[in-house]
């Protein structure tokens, strides 16, 4: 599909320093520092992107139809005073899945692109200054990008996405993670952390009915009875979270499923079966 050249109506792009390791706030999450002089080496620089792209198109009744596209990120650039290629990548792979796109322009153009995730040909575009707002003739893209929370030990971004296309019942919404780790600063994959898949779900099922009191066939389960695995996770301090989006295994109604599994749900020798010995030493398990 041929793309059409896209012209960013607003792009602002602030650098911020932080302090790592010396000004943290109760979250983990590094504050600002007052002082500008850089003289820490566990300095991290990120940058603060909003980008938005407005569109539009005539469909075959000859109605004018708007897209509202926005895209925001608080951009890694420098984690613990070095640039951070591996954790760009991670997020990059997260917001294009298999686009192959590593170029964080790129990577905004073919977010805010409508003719990237809708059926109709880009040659229909065209830009424009302002939208309808009107429900039937509006739809809306938007990704943002956050940092949500950073130990000594891993970084964690956090990647929501939301949109409605005109006319449709509802819009749809996900939320991705990535996790970095600050030791090796590498991204950490499902694989990374999990030994065990089939006490895993067994784990997941156990959270999920905890957590949303849903029963097994209260979800999408394929024929072969194996709950899916999780495609997204995250952790938090010791609490290994298995994600699912919407539709994943359960309805829209039931919404996105965010199943924690804290050490308290496993017995210590299931504990060790479940995760790795790398995934134990990131959630700082011990008995």
């Amino acid at each position: 599909m041929k793309k059409i050249i896209l012209l960013a109506l607003a792009t602002i792009a602030v650098t911020a320093m932080w302090s790592c390791a010396n000004s943290t706030n109760s979250t983990g999450i590094a504050s600002s520092s007052d002082d500008d002089t850089v003289t820490d080496s566990t300095l991290c620089q990120f940058s603060n992107i909003d980008a938005n792209k407005m569109f539009a198109y005539v469909n075959e009744e000859g109605d004018t139809v708007y897209f509202d596209n926005s895209f925001s990120a608080f951009w890694p650039q420098i984690i613990n005073g070095k640039p951070c290629p591996e954790l760009q990548k991670g997020l990059f792979r997260a917001m294009t899945d298999s686009a192959g796109l590593n170029q964080l322009d790129n990577v905004i153009d073919f977010l805010l692109n409508p003719a990237n995730y809708t059926e109709i040909d880009a040659e229909q575009f065209f830009p424009v200054n302002e939208v309808k707002d009107d429900e039937n003739k509006l739809s809306t893209s938007k990704v943002s990008v956050i940092m949500e929370s950073m130990t000594d030990r891993l970084l964690i971004y956090h990647l929501g996405t939301s949109s409605y296309m005109a006319g449709a019942a509802h819009g749809i919404y996900a939320n991705n993670y990535v996790t970095y780790d600050l030791k090796t600063e590498k991204t950490v994959t499902f694989e990374d952390v999990i030994a065990d898949t089939t006490l895993l779900r067994t784990a997941i099922l156990k959270s999920i009915k905890q957590t949303y009191d849903y029963d097994k066939d209260d979800l999408f389960i394929p024929d072969d009875g194996l709950l899916p695995l999780p495609r997204d996770f995250h952790l938090d301090g010791q609490v290994f979270h298995a994600v699912y989006q919407v539709y994943e295994i359960a309805s829209y109604a039931q919404g996105m499923i965010d199943a924690p599994i804290y050490p308290y749900m496993l017995k210590p020798e299931e504990m060790k079966r479940l995760f790795t010995p790398y995934g134990l030493e990131l959630i700082d398990y011990t008995e």
